[in-house]
């Protein structure tokens, strides 16, 4: 019966290792590190000539993983030169002719509504 025994579990490991070296693949990915963008809280610069400085009330803000994506969102915004976000809040240095709807408009998604400042 120990002699059955040793000979299947030979016989299963040498089926893993002929199925293991065959492979040509790796079975196992290890995941990727994403690195965190830092979200200025603060604007860094002046505007310059036919620039001005809006600021935004942003609603649904509840964390720190929510400033990342206004953030991206009004950086895409044409005109946009600098922006900063904190909880709440966004700060943006843009074209003076840029419609200040558009600017709420793209840092108005999902569960997020922006309200400029007057």
């Amino acid at each position: 019966m120990n002699k059955l025994l040793i000979a299947l579990l030979l016989a299963a490991g040498a089926g893993a290792a002929i199925v293991a070296l065959r492979s040509k693949d790796p079975t196992y990915v290890p995941p990727q590190e994403q690195v965190q963008e830092t979200i200025p809280s603060a604007l860094a610069s002046q505007p310059g000539a036919g620039e001005v400085v809006r600021e935004f009330d942003v609603e649904g803000m509840c964390c720190g993983g929510c400033a990342p994506k206004i953030y991206a969102a009004i950086r895409k915004a044409p005109g946009v030169r600098e922006a900063a976000v904190v909880l709440g809040r966004a700060t943006v240095i843009a074209r003076s002719e840029v419609d200040v709807a558009e600017l709420e408009k793209a840092m108005t998604f999902d569960d997020y509504v922006a309200h400029a400042k007057r």
